[in-house]
Parts: C-alpha cells; structure tokens; sequence
C-alpha cells in the first residue's frame, strides 16, 4: 500500500511539473498580427529571422523587422 501511495505521488509530482515547463509566447508584428508561439521563438542570426510554431501546430517563420515584441504570456 506505501509503494502505491509513492507512485501515485510522483506521478502526480511528475505531471504537474511538465505542466509547467510550456510557455506560451505572444508575438505581435508591426503591422498590429498577433501570434501565439508554443515555446519560446527560435532566433536564427544569419537569417535574421524568428521561427516558431503557433497554437495550430503551424510553422510561422518572420524577419527581426517585422517583429514589434515578443512576450511571456
């Protein structure tokens, strides 16, 4: 009955910290678009270009200039 009540606990404590980990981010462009990226948006510097995947699963690939801010939501 312990053992059970320990493996029920991490897996609990285990859930609720992947829960956790994923942060959403907003990403709004100058011309006023709004995006939703999962995970932080990947900077590439030679490309000077941001790549990320939206709430859709859909890649959105924009350029440093049209970007107005990026934030934590």
């Amino acid at each position: 009955m312990k053992r059970l009540l320990v493996l029920i606990t991490a897996l609990l404590m285990t859930l609720s910290l992947a829960a956790c980990g994923s942060k959403t981010y907003q990403v709004t462009t100058r011309s006023g678009q709004t995006f939703t990226a999962n995970g932080s948006p990947d900077y590439d510097v030679h490309s000077e270009t941001y790549k990320f995947k939206d709430e859709e699963g859909k890649e959105v690939i924009l350029s440093k200039e049209e970007i107005e801010v990026i934030k934590e939501k």
